[in-house]
């Protein structure tokens, strides 16, 4: 039996790889998972109105974020750093200039908890998704 080509190796790498839609529901579980455990850290208000206020300035960033980096399309670490270290802040900001608060110095604080707990958020995803991509068979065709 022969040792396998590089191409062929290369190419039994890339159907390992997740898709973008995993990648996607993925990273939708973490953000919408990162604003219900900080609603109910907080336990405020009614929760509809305030997953509302929260959920729709990091999905509505997220989304043309992402799909201006090509995340789901590239599918690469890089990919999802940029897409977070843009995202997060900008989506932050907006959902404090709609909500009203936090306010002063407290904004750096909310933003940097936002950042550091959506990306904890992402890469556990992440490490899910890749753990089930491998767990999966991998059938090869054969000329």
């Amino acid at each position: 039996m022969s040792e396998p080509s590089i191409a062929e190796t290369g190419s039994a790498r890339l159907e390992q790889r997740p898709t973008g839609v995993a990648l996607a529901l993925a990273d939708a579980v973490a953000l919408v998972s990162f604003v219900a455990v900080g609603l109910r850290s907080h336990r405020i208000g009614a929760i509809a109105e305030i997953a509302v206020r929260n959920v729709v300035p990091l999905a509505a960033t997220w989304i043309m974020v992402s799909v201006a980096v090509g995340t789901y399309r590239r599918r690469d670490l890089a990919s999802l750093v940029i897409t977070w270290a843009i995202a997060v802040p900008v989506s932050l900001l907006v959902r404090t200039w709609w909500v009203g608060s936090p306010q002063g110095g407290r904004i750096v604080v909310f933003v940097a908890v936002g950042l550091a707990f959506t990306l904890l958020f992402l890469l556990i995803g992440r490490v899910i998704v890749a753990a089930f991509v491998r767990m999966r068979p991998v059938w090869r065709r054969r000329p």
